[in-house]
């Protein structure tokens, strides 16, 4: 019963053993039936053991539901990302009493590994998930499921799409009700390219945003979505366009400036793909002024504008040359990946051509092999191939085809 486990914890709290919190009130026996909730008891009792403690036990019940209540609510404005609520709600976590009861240690600690990912914190998210590891035999079946999703986001968080995937698809659905799993499974699927199951685990995200009116996360899966469509092929552009500006307008009313951003984004480098360089550098503009430029997506904007200057020759070399060198210094201080794109960048505009296929094959392509990022292995791999067959290098050349070749399905013979 909960006011037995209220009364172990103050107990413990103040050191006392059960004998002296007892003396004169009821045995140790009966106190340790009370607090393990096995036996009934007398509000009396319970009255004097509380005042014993200095508690008001009416109170302290009420406490303790309404701390379930806020942990679930902390839960739900992490995935509806009200950034402000959740910042509000931990810190009234963190100075509850309550919260260090063993009824709520697993899932608090599960939650704030979970806000440690929302705010890009991931070392500390890194140290919380190892200390839960360690005692996830005993979870209940939500939380070892909640524990499987918040691990699937860290792995998808540092670039490990293909053990975000193998976590997440472990997921138990008959015991865990939270579908925004689905979302996190769909990105980890077109980070690898495969975009028919990223459409498919997008679509039932989807379902799961509308049911529960999540409309920031509604503007992501859709953006998502649209991404698919023009993955293999170009979509019809002009219903690609409306979407976008659809999607746009959205943002706009709800406030949303960093979702605007990626979606002028991902419209410029739609432009990029149909040759139409100044359209898109004009969007990869809008969307770096919509981005703060300590934020880890105004470093792919950034990418996107110096690449799309440089197709279309849009701006002097030298100019490019020193966005390519900030981006760098930033992506290096953010300890980011990112800062591969910018090296190529500079290879390019400098006119280092061996430099810059040599670059590919030692750093680039390997880095991308190792977190499985397959729309960039497909990219650099047939560069690479054309470099070889142009340089008469047949071997090299012949190594690259064999690996693009085996990692392409035949519709007749899947296994």
């Amino acid at each position: 019963m909960i006011i037995g486990k209220i009364i172990k914890f103050y107990r413990e709290r103040e050191g006392l053993t059960q004998g002296q919190l007892g003396e004169g009130i009821c045995s140790v026996t009966h106190l340790s039936k009370i607090e393990r909730g096995i036996t009934e008891y007398s509000g009396e009792i319970t009255h004097l053991l509380a005042r014993r403690l200095g508690i008001n036990p009416e109170e302290e019940i009420l406490r303790y539901h309404q701390l379930a209540k806020r942990l679930n609510e902390w839960h739900e404005s992490m995935i509806m990302q009200r950034i402000q609520e959740s910042e509000q709600i931990k810190k009234e976590l963190q100075v509850e009493k309550l919260i260090h009861m063993p009824d709520f240690q697993t899932l608090y600690g599960l939650l704030s590994a979970r806000y440690y990912l929302s705010v890009s914190d991931l070392e500390s998210a890194s140290k919380l998930i190892s200390d839960l590891n360690k005692t996830s035999a005993a979870f209940s079946p939500h939380d070892a499921n909640l524990l499987k999703h918040i691990q699937g986001i860290y792995y998808f968080l540092t670039g490990q799409y293909r053990e975000c995937i193998s976590c997440l698809a472990s997921i138990d659905r008959d015991q865990y009700n939270y579908e925004e799993y689905y979302y996190h499974l769909a990105i980890a699927y077109h980070s690898i390219h495969s975009n028919i199951t990223a459409y498919y685990y997008g679509k039932k995200a989807l379902q799961y945003f509308q049911r529960t009116l999540n409309i920031l996360r509604i503007i992501d899966t859709e953006m998502l979505l649209i991404v698919q469509l023009n993955a293999k092929e170009l979509h019809d552009f002009n219903e690609t366009k409306e979407k976008y500006e659809q999607l746009i307008k959205l943002c706009d009313a709800c406030n949303s400036g960093d979702r605007k951003s990626k979606l002028y984004h991902n419209l410029a480098f739609e432009y990029f793909r149909r040759k139409k360089y100044r359209e898109s550098a004009g969007l990869y503009e809008e969307a770096l002024k919509l981005t703060a430029e300590n934020a880890p997506h105004y470093l792919t904007a950034l990418d996107g504008y110096i690449h799309t200057c440089y197709k279309g020759k849009l701006q002097a070399g030298s100019a490019l040359i020193k966005l390519a060198e900030e981006g760098m210094e930033s992506s290096k201080a953010a300890d980011s990946y990112t800062w591969i794109y910018f090296q190529l960048h500079l290879h390019l505009l400098k006119n280092e051509e061996q430099q810059y296929y040599q670059f590919i094959e030692e750093t680039a392509l390997p880095y991308f092999k190792k977190i499985g990022y397959g729309i960039l292995i497909d990219h650099y791999e047939k560069k690479l191939f054309h470099f070889y067959s142009e340089k008469g290098e047949a071997q090299k050349a012949i190594e690259l085809a064999r690996s693009f070749i085996h990692k392409q399905k035949s519709y007749y013979d899947h296994e």
